[in-house]
C-alpha cells in the first residue's frame, strides 16, 4: 500500500503526524511517566527530522530514496543526540533548584514583618544582594512572648516553604 504513495508524500505525512504528536506530548507529557528504554521526547524528534530531511531530499534529488533515507536517519540521529545532550538532560537536572535554594535560608538572619505569635505563624523578610523575599514563619520551639515586628530572628529550618525561627541575639565573646 505504501508503494502507491510518492516518497515525499510519506515523508510529509510523517512530518505532520510528528508535529501533532509533539504538540500533544508538550501538553500532556508530564501526566505520563515514560520510564521505558525509549523516550518519546527523543523518538518523535527523530522521526520529525528524518521525515523533514527525507522530504527535502526527495524534493531536490528524486530517485535516490534509499540513500536519502539513510542520510536523513544519520543526520537525525546526530541532531537528536545534540538535543538530548544540550537541552533535555540539563532541563531534567535543573528541576530541583527551588528546594535547594530554600535550604540555603537555614542559618540566615531575617527581620520579622508580621508578628509571630507564641503558637501560630507570622512573616519574615530575608534580604540579600539580589533582593529580598518574604516567607511565612513560625517559632522553632515554644516561646513565652510573641516575636514583634522589626525584631531579628535566626532561621533554624525550612520545611514545606515555612521557616522555623528563634529570636536572634548578638553575643560577642570578650577575652
Amino acid at each position: 500500500m505504501l508503494h502507491t504513495y510518492a516518497p515525499e508524500q510519506i515523508y510529509l505525512y510523517v512530518l505532520i503526524g510528528c508535529a501533532i504528536l509533539a504538540f500533544l506530548l508538550l501538553l500532556f507529557g508530564d501526566i505520563f511517566d515514560f520510564d521505558g528504554p525509549v523516550d518519546p521526547m527523543l523518538i518523535i524528534p527523530w522521526f520529525a527530522f528524518t521525515s523533514l530531511f527525507g522530504y527535502l531530499g526527495e524534493t531536490f534529488l528524486p530517485g535516490y530514496s534509499l540513500l536519502l533515507f539513510v542520510i536523513s536517519g544519520c543526520l537525525s540521529t546526530g541532531l537528536v543526540f545534540l538535543l538530548n545532550f544540550y537541552v533535555l538532560i540539563p532541563m531534567r537536572n535543573a528541576e530541583a533548584t527551588l528546594s535547594s535554594s530554600e535550604k540555603d535560608f537555614e542559618g540566615r538572619i531575617a527581620t520579622v514583618l508580621t508578628p509571630i505569635p507564641c503558637e501560630g505563624m507570622g512573616e519574615i523578610q530575608l534580604t540579600s544582594v539580589t533582593g529580598s523575599s518574604n516567607r511565612p514563619a513560625t517559632a522553632f520551639q515554644p516561646i513565652d512572648e510573641p516575636l514583634a515586628a522589626g525584631s531579628k530572628v535566626l532561621i533554624i529550618e525550612v520545611k514545606e516553604r515555612i521557616c522555623y525561627v528563634v529570636p536572634y541575639t548578638e553575643k560577642f565573646l570578650n577575652h
